[in-house]
C-alpha cells in the first residue's frame, strides 16, 4: 500500500487590520485565510526588508555631520552660506570674509546672534576681493529654522507664551517630544551649538548639549 504524503501545517488567522507606526513596531496579520508555513515565511522577510529600509524618523535619525562640524547659514533670500574663514584679503583693510555664500557673495567678520535672531554683515561680488565696503549689507533676521548635526529638524516655536525649564526658555520645537532650550551657543570655527531637550508633556526628562548643522532663515 503506498503512503500518501501528510499536509504541510496551515495556520488559521483571524481578521486583524495592518498598522505601521513611525517607531517601527509592526502589527501585521492579514485576511481571515490559511496560510502554509512558507507563505508565513516569505512574509516574514518582506517585512525584515522593510524595517531595514525604511526612512529614519524624527526618534531614529541618521547622523549628517559631527557635532562639531561648522555650521552653515540660510539667509532670507535662501543663499546657503558655508564657513570658509577667515579669509584673509589681499590687504589690511576690512574684516576677513569667513562665510561663502555662492556667486560672489559672502558674509564677512563675525556673526551674532542675539536670543533667537542673527546679524550678518553680508558683501558682494563688487569687494569680494578687495577691501573697499562699497558693497556691505548688515541684515538681522529670525532664526525660524535649526536642522541638527544627528539630521533633526527644529522650528521656531514663536513669540508668545511657552514652556521653560530651568530658566531656559524653549524657543523651538522639533516633535512631540523634543525641543531645544536656552540660547545658542557659539563656538570658534564657526561651530554652533543647542540645549537638544527630551521632553514628556510639560516636564523634562532630560537635555544635552548637541552641534547644529544649519540654520537660519525658514525655507521657501
Amino acid at each position: 500500500m503506498i503512503g500518501h504524503r501528510p499536509a504541510p501545517p496551515e495556520l488559521i488567522f483571524t481578521p486583524v487590520s495592518i498598522s505601521f507606526r513611525e517607531d517601527g513596531v509592526i502589527g501585521v496579520i492579514i485576511f481571515m485565510r490559511r496560510l502554509s508555513l512558507g507563505a508565513l515565511v516569505l512574509v516574514a522577510m518582506g517585512l525584515a526588508t522593510w524595517g531595514a529600509h525604511r526612512p529614519a524618523t524624527a526618534d531614529s535619525k541618521l547622523a549628517i555631520a559631527t557635532p562639531y562640524t561648522p555650521a552653515q547659514i540660510r539667509l532670507p533670500d535662501q543663499r546657503i552660506c558655508t564657513y570658509v574663514g577667515p579669509q584673509p584679503r589681499q590687504r589690511a583693510l576690512g574684516d576677513p570674509i569667513t562665510y561663502d555664500c555662492g556667486n560672489g557673495r559672502g558674509l564677512r567678520g563675525a556673526v551674532a546672534i542675539n536670543g533667537t535672531s542673527m546679524t550678518v554683515d553680508r558683501e558682494g561680488p563688487e569687494n569680494m576681493d578687495r577691501d573697499a565696503i562699497i558693497e556691505s549689507q548688515t541684515i538681522r533676521f529670525l532664526i525660524a529654522e535649526i536642522i541638527l548635526t544627528d539630521g533633526t529638524v527644529c522650528r521656531f516655536a514663536g513669540e508668545g507664551a511657552t514652556l521653560a525649564f530651568d530658566g531656559k526658555r524653549l524657543n523651538y520645537t522639533c516633535g512631540a517630544s523634543l525641543g531645544l532650550i536656552g540660547e545658542i551657543q557659539t563656538q570658534a570655527g564657526g561651530i554652533f551649538q543647542v540645549e537638544k531637550a527630551k521632553l514628556n508633556g510639560t516636564n523634562l526628562v532630560s537635555s544635552e548639549m548637541t552641534g547644529i548643522y544649519r540654520l537660519g532663515a525658514a525655507p521657501r
